[in-house]
Parts: structure tokens; C-alpha cells; sequence
């Protein structure tokens, strides 16, 4: 019966070592728990910026075609008022002149 207290108090140590061992084990899980969590936000939160650049993108691509098309019209409508305003200017000479004809003669 010596021998055998003897053999369990040898053997205690041991057994503590191994209640350390999981107990490092279960820490070391409920980080890697911790850490997953962390990552999946983190994922979840690229995921959302990223579609907030794409939809960015869109936008001004939208937005520069708007600007494209306007500055287009715009630019014929100054073409028209410039190619209206010369005959305009060019009848008002042409009266002029024949009005100053007439008055001559």
C-alpha cells in the first residue's frame, strides 16, 4: 500500500501538468472563437465598403454621362444661337443699308 501512495503521489504532478495542458487548450480556443468573430466582422465590413466604392463608382460614371450629354446640348444650343445671331445681324445690316439707300436717293 506504500507503493501504490508513493505511485499515486509521483503520478499527481503529472495529472496537474495535464490540467494545465487543457486548460491552455480551452483558453487557447475561446480565443481562436474570439478571433473568428473578429474576422467575420471584419469581412462583413470590407464586404459593405466595398459595395459602398462600387456604388460610388456608379454614381459618377452616371453623374459624368449627365454632365457628357449636357455640355452637348449645350453646345448645340450655342452653335444654333451663333449661326441664328450672324443672319439676324446680317438682316438688320441689309435694312440698314437699304433704308440709308432709299434716304440717298
Amino acid at each position: 500500500s506504500t507503493r501504490v501512495a508513493l505511485d499515486h503521489l509521483e503520478s499527481i504532478p503529472e495529472k496537474l501538468s495535464l490540467l494545465e495542458d487543457f486548460k491552455d487548450i480551452g483558453e487557447s480556443n475561446c480565443r481562436r472563437e474570439m478571433i473568428e468573430e473578429r474576422y467575420t466582422k471584419y469581412k462583413e465590413i470590407v464586404s459593405s465598403l466595398q459595395q459602398q466604392l462600387q456604388d460610388s463608382k456608379r454614381r459618377v460614371q452616371q453623374f459624368e454621362v449627365c454632365v457628357i450629354s449636357n455640355d452637348v446640348k449645350m453646345d448645340a444650343e450655342i452653335s444654333d444661337i451663333e449661326v441664328a445671331a450672324p443672319s439676324s445681324s446680317w438682316q438688320t445690316q441689309t435694312s440698314f443699308l437699304s433704308s440709308s439707300l432709299l434716304s440717298d436717293s
